[in-house]
């Protein structure tokens, strides 16, 4: 159903591109999903292990080396390529993989892991690699990227410490936050298909090209995940590199690339809905 409604949504974000004037509020949007991701997250040393650091690895130079190759060719496929495969674990990661009957721990571990991680890293890679470096600064990028995710990540924390019973409440309707993922796609959508239709000059064959790239990022992305888990994580490290926080990327690719780049997280959005919503189904049947 869920899938449904992501492929519903995508589908008027391009036709019916209404919503583009308030992509802006995509930020405040992450900032509820990752306030809701932060509710239950519990850290044990335990948890931690090795593949998770190298998730991490490969979550950050696929995409920088995807950007260094693809850039020889075409500058606008090569943002997208590189925004696409930057995303870090996704926020519904942990609630997937309770459905997949695996490791919620270790994807929890995951999520904060690479999206700290790589939240810091972006205002050091952005004015590194993209050509804009010009109209990019590291303190531009630094400050509202900490602002979005340190305030949900605080106030988390301290509705849990201070105010448990409210706690209690909202973590009992955290899948909720999904319908505000939709919103943001929609948005997001909206704004890359009025740039695309009012701005610009590039031929749709970009659009095409673009739609491969994430297909075999994703691809790419859940297998080799599956192959660094070996035969004991495969599960939950195929699903902490494959299922990524495309919220995120689509907010920075707004933000602080161009619209055009957006079209590589809302590709990955669908495609990895697809193979995760066979996963469910292939876990349903199983039972």
């Amino acid at each position: 159903m869920k899938t449904l409604l992501l492929i519903l949504v995508i589908t008027l974000g391009t036709f019916f591109p209404y919503g583009h004037p308030y992509a802006y509020i995509i930020k405040y949007i992450l900032m509820i999903l990752l306030f809701f991701s932060f509710l239950d997250i519990r850290i044990d040393r335990e948890i931690i292990k090795k593949s998770h650091f190298i998730i991490l690895f490969f979550n950050i130079t696929i995409p920088i080396l995807l950007f260094l190759i693809i850039d020889q060719f075409n500058n606008s496929i090569a943002e997208a390529a590189f925004i696409t495969a930057l995303a870090p674990t996704a926020i519904a990661a942990p609630v997937i993989m309770s459905l997949l009957r695996g490791k919620v721990e270790y994807v929890s571990f995951s999520l904060i892991l690479t999206n700290s991680v790589i939240a810091l890293l972006i205002p050091f890679l952005l004015p590194l690699l993209l050509h804009k470096s010009a109209d990019v600064s590291i303190i531009n990028i630094l400050l509202p990227v900490l602002y979005v995710f340190l305030i949900p990540l605080i106030t988390a924390k301290s509705v849990r410490i201070v105010l448990p019973k409210l706690h209690s409440s909202l973590v009992k309707i955290k899948d909720s936050a999904f319908y505000f993922l939709l919103i943001g796609i929609y948005l997001g959508t909206s704004r890359a298909s009025h740039y695309i239709s009012t701005e610009m000059t590039s031929s749709l064959t970009i659009l095409f090209i673009i739609a491969l790239c994430s297909l075999l990022i994703c691809f790419a992305d859940f297998s080799i995940g599956r192959l660094i888990g070996g035969e004991k994580d495969h599960l939950e490290t195929s699903q902490s590199l494959g299922q990524k926080n495309n919220a995120f990327t689509i907010w920075i690719a707004l933000t602080f690339i161009s619209p055009i780049a957006v079209l590589g997280p809302v590709f990955y959005i669908l495609f990895q809905n697809i193979y995760i919503s066979w996963q469910l189904h292939k876990t349903a049947t199983a039972r």
